[in-house]
């Protein structure tokens, strides 16, 4: 970056507490998003229509509901799946359709989970629970909607 050149700084902190982690970003406008996207493991062409503080807001929002699902329900965040070798028809057969049963019900409830986090008002939280209904018959998945009920009512 040249002297001339002005910078940004963005802290996106996942949560309020003091034992809370956070992560600074310092640089060029154009250095600071691609930080971020890079951090956060966006997809950069669900981003490009973003600004930055739009990248910004998505990003804390990623954080908080990491910090959260993984500090109430004891989660551990997965690697990405690796991309299937080329020329090795059972790897990417294995990765294309997903097995029917407990996997796909676990994958279900991991995408209810990701929207639960998402929420960020208690109005949305209520629509995810009346358009999932059944969804919330699984313990984790109602219990991390309680959750964020609370932390969304004491952040208030």
């Amino acid at each position: 970056m040249s002297e001339t050149q002005r910078s940004v700084t963005v802290t996106v902190k996942s949560g309020t507490d003091y034992d809370a982690w956070w992560a600074v970003f310092r640089g060029a406008t154009y250095e600071v998003y691609d930080d971020l996207s890079a951090f956060f493991g966006f997809d950069s062409e669900s981003v490009t229509n973003l600004n930055l503080h739009e990248l910004v807001s998505e990003a804390s929002k990623l954080a908080q509901g990491t910090a959260l699902i993984t500090r109430e329900l004891g989660a551990t965040p997965l690697p990405a799946p690796l991309p299937a070798a080329e020329g090795d028809p059972w790897a990417a057969a294995s990765q294309s359709a997903p097995s029917p049963g407990p996997a796909s019900a676990q994958g279900a409830a991991a995408a209810l989970l990701e929207q639960v986090a998402a929420c960020t008002t208690t109005d949305e939280l209520k629509r995810l629970w009346a358009s999932n209904q059944g969804a919330f018959d699984d313990q984790a998945v109602m219990d991390a909607w309680k959750a964020r009920g609370r932390a969304l009512k004491r952040a208030a």
